[in-house]
């Protein structure tokens, strides 16, 4: 018998430790209405202009996901869904704006396209069909109401909130809680498949379930540690800048390149084809630490193969030009606040509101 998950585990893994606990949140509730949840895809490249392969365009959404959206500009597009490309999903109670791409043969059609809920913007040609994964990030433009202070008050907890944020290298880069499913469901069937090192294609959702809850289990491990921000011989360590990665041979100087904001500290996403540190490397053995407490092996990851090749994420993330202000009262609902932030792709706004709101007592 493979002993469960500790609850504080679960705990950890589901919501992980707030980056500003120490300051007072606002409360409320997000996601009133889908136009205070608005999110605009940052696409990883624009059109190249190449004729006759494919063509990126933006498609605009209110109140459905991105699967059935798709299915819907295929149906009128008269197209496959497998024919259309997505950089990422989006959900369905929101406003969103992201890229897709279609064949080129469908570009008379595109024109005629309505729906009341859809929206599809100018098509540009372009060479290559668009595939997961190919977007720079994601702006966010939130409003949270039913605030537990007043408006005014709100908004100086939230800036404070932006402003620690920044002060303190950024916030956890935890994977949000949708991410494992009603009570953590999906994060034990996926933290079964990963020790039985066996699973299918259809499998895939399962598996990434869970590899997330492992990172976060990883991250929970490294902050009650005390080295979330501190660098480890063997750690893969990634530039802000240019995003180029390489491995830690002298702790002191990179620590000091981390502490000026050059360098970010990345964790494992284990899988068949992690990198892994060199094995007597203390960072080695911190990340060998936390699949043993899960009682899983690396021959288990390894048998898994594509479907769950494996990757590195950093460990922090930074938030790109936020702001508060405050927001007017709405088709009943009551004032709130109005909160903007940018984040790289697959990084979870629902954190950042974490932050801003709260557990309120």
């Amino acid at each position: 018998m493979v002993a469960e998950l500790s609850r504080s585990d679960r705990e950890r893994i589901l919501y992980p430790a707030l980056v500003t606990a120490d300051l007072p949140g606002v409360g409320g509730r997000a996601r009133c209405r889908p136009q205070d949840f608005r999110v605009v895809e940052i696409p990883a490249y624009a059109a190249d202009g190449a004729d006759h392969a494919h063509l990126l365009l933006t498609l605009e959404k209110t109140g459905w996901n991105t699967a059935d959206a798709v299915i819907e500009v295929a149906k009128q597009l008269s197209l496959r869904s497998a024919d259309i490309g997505v950089a990422g999903l989006k959900d369905r109670h929101a406003h969103t704006i992201q890229w897709i791409s279609v064949p080129y043969t469908a570009h008379e059609r595109v024109a005629t396209f309505a729906h009341p809920d859809l929206k599809l913007g100018a098509p540009q040609p372009h060479r290559n069909k668009l595939r997961r994964g190919h977007l720079h990030g994601n702006s966010f433009d939130l409003v949270v109401r039913d605030l537990a202070v007043d408006v005014d008050e709100a908004v100086v907890r939230a800036g404070r909130c932006f402003e620690a944020l920044t002060a303190r290298h950024g916030m956890l880069n935890a994977f949000g809680d949708q991410r494992f499913g009603r009570d953590g469901a999906n994060l034990d069937r996926g933290l079964a498949l990963l020790r039985g090192g066996r699973a299918r294609r259809r499998d895939q959702f399962l598996l990434s379930a869970g590899q997330s809850g492992l990172f976060n289990l990883y991250l929970a491990r490294r902050a009650q540690a005390g080295q979330l921000r501190t660098v480890l011989a063997g750690d893969f360590l990634q530039k802000v800048e240019t995003g180029g990665s390489f491995t830690c041979e002298d702790p002191d100087v990179d620590q000091a390149r981390l502490d000026a904001g050059e360098l970010c500290i990345t964790g494992p996403i284990f899988g068949a084809k992690t990198r892994w540190p060199d094995p007597q490397s203390p960072a080695a053995q911190f990340e060998l630490s936390v699949l043993a407490e899960a009682q899983i092996s690396t021959d288990s990851l390894k048998s898994l193969g594509k479907n769950a090749p494996g990757a590195r994420r950093p460990l922090a993330v930074f938030l790109d030009d936020a702001s508060v202000e405050a927001a007017p009262a709405a088709e009943g609902l009551t004032a709130g606040i109005r909160v903007r932030f940018g984040l790289p792709s697959g990084s979870y706004a629902s954190l950042v509101l974490r932050e801003i709101m709260q557990p309120m007592a």
